[in-house]
């Protein structure tokens, strides 16, 4: 189902002309992300008395929402498609998975390539970028690095 959502966005967003063969949906994070968290987790917790919130508990909830807000404001979400005129790298929506708009066009010759992962997702070399896809992207990104020259 969740696929099909996808594979219907990204026709969607390429327009009639373009025949989608594959989807995966994948994102990246700044390098700085876990600091970043770290800062604002630290930052709430220790500003917190300011607002009258004294109890422990709470300040480490509050820090831990904060951080996993910056994790999200630092993490960019694609989505990779093959097309039959090569790979293209979709924008995609944070909440959804659905592509938005056309980011770029990627040469012919652009490696896709796995280059680690955990158990619920793994992480691919698209080109030069670094990618991690969910496992219910893993098939699709292995049938596209298949696909390839």
């Amino acid at each position: 189902m969740r696929r099909a959502v996808l594979l219907r966005s990204v026709q969607r967003v390429l327009g009639d002309g373009a025949r989608v063969r594959d989807a995966a949906y994948v994102w990246t994070r700044h390098r700085w992300s876990i600091p970043f968290a770290a800062m604002v987790f630290a930052g709430i917790a220790l500003v917190a008395p300011i607002a009258d919130i004294e109890d422990w508990p709470t300040r480490i909830v509050l820090g831990l929402a904060g951080a996993a807000v910056a994790v999200n404001a630092s993490t960019t979400y694609r989505v990779l498609a093959e097309t039959d005129d090569g790979i293209v790298l979709l924008m995609a929506s944070r909440i959804r998975q659905v592509a938005t708009g056309v980011e770029q066009r990627l040469p012919g010759n652009t490696d896709l390539k796995p280059v680690g992962g955990t158990i619920i997702a793994t992480d691919w070399l698209v080109g030069n970028q670094e990618y991690t896809a969910p496992r219910s992207s893993e098939q699709a990104m292995q049938r596209m690095a298949a696909n390839r020259p």
